[in-house]
């Protein structure tokens, strides 16, 4: 009864525990439903501004200052009439009504530069609508962070919070703005899928998200216009006027030329549409003064020998040069600066010269100009600099970055996140199914062959009789399919059973990971819950049908019964563990969703291990009885119960395994990103998290938004996806370890 007595024990330990865990949840539940949407938005704009000024620090908005950009208000065929936005504001003829001060009285008094973006949007534009165009690499991106950081430092405790949704990741002929906005929301924040409070109605819950959404307490900075295909554009703004009509505040930014291709298409190419009830400006090029003394600057101020490089190009900004018509906008200046100018411990003489921008030969044109600092940049951002380590060298950086750039722009559609759960996209869904499978198989074949060692070494070492029995009734479970196939004992007799076991335990691999598919996560899980429903209930019926058939045939009914018992609670209750979702205050960022996701991956490892050996010690505990009972057979309590806990242990293992392949990323990215390296050597680093943290922290080649990473620029995406000449810039290596043979890491 001793056995029994600590089964029974266990048991009920383990269930006041569970009690006490449900309890703990519906407490944190419903602290969590007590937050109201007000108390919500305070959160968000914490996070989101804790978020925007960490990425402008690394996308090094301010160095050596912040870049001045100018505009003017936009072409009058853009935009509405100035009249019609006033009377859209106050519903009334704007000469029928006292006018708010600050109001602009034209178009043209949105003119400005730089810090004024903020009072532009919030005093100058009636009804806060604005759009912003521009240039490629004009700074629309890095002015609408401004406006974004400049927006939260005077807000109020419990009005709307700016938010800014990348318009690249969106696709208008398949998904409605407003679903895919709370989407977005919840993705970048995770808490905000969470239920909204005081859902409207019994049985109409919505996400925090669309609640903030439909209550009006977000502002959407909309970035990308431009970003989005040809096709879709005019269906974009569409969208955007439906679902965000005139008296909703908003932002949207886009390259001009493809704004007006929406505002006015070609003939019989679709009707014409625009932005409703929003005025326009339009950023200016940067002066040849500012973009001077800008570079100047960075490069250590006037007068300085780095800084004296720069004449002759300095020289050429005012005129009608490639090299004057390329250096006009901050992306282009940021890409020059970090090509050509020294950081602390260089030697100018180890960079390029920048006066080879000046060669028309070379460079006949603006363009071929950009695409020399396109080139460039990559080599000059991972250039040894003296203090600090590179752990890959320019041709490996080059070669992951265009790999990435080309997944992005063919497995993705040309969309800009790169976010690391979806590289299993660059793997075809079949091949995926096999990896998985064979995983799966070849755990099950070298758990059996392990066992096989350890009663062999059993056999063949001086334990006791009694510890050896024990041992091997645990170690029981993997053999059962090997004495089905007919192996009699001993290695003389292993081959072939051994063989047939692996090819079933390939089928079986296949069928469970079809199972689990049914349900799987593509998305990172943040931690475990319980959610019981109808199917896993039915894998587990099926599971315990299987497993109860195999026994019976290899033993005896009441064997089927037990053990087809166990493996069915087995089956359902891992199959029942599921993902959940962050909470709202969560830091969120690709590094924390990875480490996150990888723990939930060996929770659900460990749980399903934990369910097995309870499920296996009760259940062997009841056969023991019924065994004695309907047979008249003996047998000691503690061989059936660590027979029990060692089948439950290899089933729950087993189990455990195919749900954290399936229930969460990290599975279906490790597996991925080993096969991705193996097919294209050289592509992808060992650390490939690493190496796009490095990227985005210290090179500057990646921004990160939310918990996806995207190139700096779209145009340098494209640039790595669609050429492969090799950089022609020198590559300084100041230490031996930098050569370009050095292994991925």
């Amino acid at each position: 009864m001793g056995v029994v007595g600590t089964a029974v024990g266990l048991v009920v330990g383990v269930a006041s525990l569970y009690i006490s865990w449900l309890g703990y949840r519906a407490d944190r539940r419903e602290h969590a439903d007590s937050l109201g949407l007000t108390a919500m938005t305070d959160e968000l704009a914490l996070a989101v501004r804790t978020q925007w000024q960490a990425e402008a620090r690394v996308r090094r908005l301010d160095e050596p200052y912040a870049l001045a950009v100018p505009w003017r208000s936009a072409h009058a065929d853009l935009v509405e009439r100035w009249d019609i936005l006033v009377r859209t504001s106050i519903g009334a003829p704007a000469d029928g009504a006292a006018l708010p001060p600050a109001w602009a009285g034209g178009p043209e008094g949105l003119a400005g530069s730089d810090g004024e973006i903020v009072e532009v949007f919030t005093a100058r534009v009636p009804g806060r609508r604005l759009l912003i165009l521009g240039e490629p690499g004009a700074g629309k991106t890095m002015l609408l962070v401004r406006l974004l950081l400049g927006l939260l430092q005077s807000r109020e405790a419990g009005s709307p919070v700016p938010v800014i949704f990348p318009l690249a990741s969106w696709d208008p002929d398949r998904r409605e703005l407003d679903a895919w906005l709370a989407e977005r929301l919840a993705t970048d924040y995770p808490g905000l899928a969470a239920p909204a409070p005081a859902a409207s109605g019994r049985g109409q819950v919505t996400s925090r998200a669309r609640a903030l959404l439909d209550q009006h307490l977000i502002i959407p900075l909309l970035d990308g216009l431009d970003e989005l295909p040809a096709h879709t554009r005019a269906v974009a703004l569409d969208a955007i006027n439906r679902t965000l009509p005139a008296g909703t505040p908003l932002v949207l930014t886009s390259r001009t030329a493809e704004y007006r291709d929406a505002v006015d298409p070609p003939a019989n190419a679709g009707v014409p549409v625009r932005l409703t009830g929003a005025a326009g400006i339009e950023l200016d090029a940067v002066a040849p003064e500012e973009a001077a003394a800008y570079l100047r600057r960075d490069a250590g101020g006037e007068g300085t020998p780095s800084a004296e490089r720069w004449r002759p190009v300095l020289e050429l900004l005012p005129t009608d040069t490639p090299v004057g018509h390329a250096l006009q906008t901050p992306l282009t200046l940021f890409l020059a600066r970090t090509i050509y100018n020294p950081r602390p411990g260089e030697r100018p003489a180890a960079l390029p010269d920048p006066a080879e921008l000046c060669d028309t030969t070379r460079f006949p044109t603006a363009a071929a100009v950009r695409a020399r600092l396109f080139y460039g940049f990559i080599p000059a951002a991972y250039r040894p600099l003296p203090g600090h380590q590179v752990r890959w060298t320019i041709r490996q950086a080059q070669q992951t970055l265009t790999f990435l750039a080309r997944h992005l722009e063919d497995d993705l559609h040309g969309g800009a996140d790169l976010a690391w759960w979806q590289l299993r996209l660059a793997v075809p869904e079949t091949t995926r199914r096999l990896l998985s499978s064979a995983v799966l198989g070849a755990v099950m074949a070298l758990l059996t062959l392990l066992t096989f060692g350890f009663d062999e070494l059993l056999f063949s070492s001086s334990v006791p009789d009694r510890p050896g029995e024990l041992l091997m009734d645990f170690y029981e479970g993997p053999q059962v399919l090997l004495v089905f196939l007919g192996w009699g004992g001993g290695w003389s007799s292993l081959p072939r059973p051994y063989l047939l076991a692996c090819a079933a335990y390939l089928v079986l691999g296949w069928l469970l990971s079809y199972a689990f598919r049914l349900r799987g996560g593509h998305t990172p899980a943040v931690r475990g819950r319980w959610s019981w429903n109808r199917n896993s209930l039915l894998l587990g019926v099926g599971a315990a049908l299987l497993v109860g058939t195999v026994f019976d045939l290899v033993l005896d009914r009441v064997a089927g019964v037990g053990w087809g018992a166990v493996g069915g609670l087995v089956c359902w209750l891992t199959t029942a563990w599921n993902a959940a979702l962050a909470d709202l205050g969560s830091a969120t960022s690709p590094a924390v969703l990875f480490r996150q996701d990888r723990k939930v991956f060996w929770r659900f490892l460990r749980t399903g291990v934990l369910i097995g050996l309870l499920a296996g010690l009760m259940l062997g505990v009841l056969v023991a009885y019924v065994d004695a009972d309907v047979n008249g057979w003996y047998v000691e309590l503690s061989d059936v119960a660590l027979l029990g806990c060692g089948y439950g242990f290899w089933s729950g293992l087993v189990l455990g395994l195919t749900a954290a392949l399936h229930r969460t990323a990290w599975g279906d990215f490790t597996l991925s990103r080993l096969y991705l390296a193996a097919r294209n050597r050289g592509a992808l680093p060992r650390h490939l998290m690493a190496f796009l943290a490095d990227a985005h922290q210290r090179r500057g080649v990646l921004r990160q938004v939310g918990p996806v990473y995207q190139f700096r620029h779209i145009d340098l995406q494209r640039h790595l996806a669609r050429h492969t000449e090799p950089p022609t810039l020198p590559a300084p290596a100041t230490r031996p370890e930098d050569a370009e043979g050095r292994p991925l890491t």
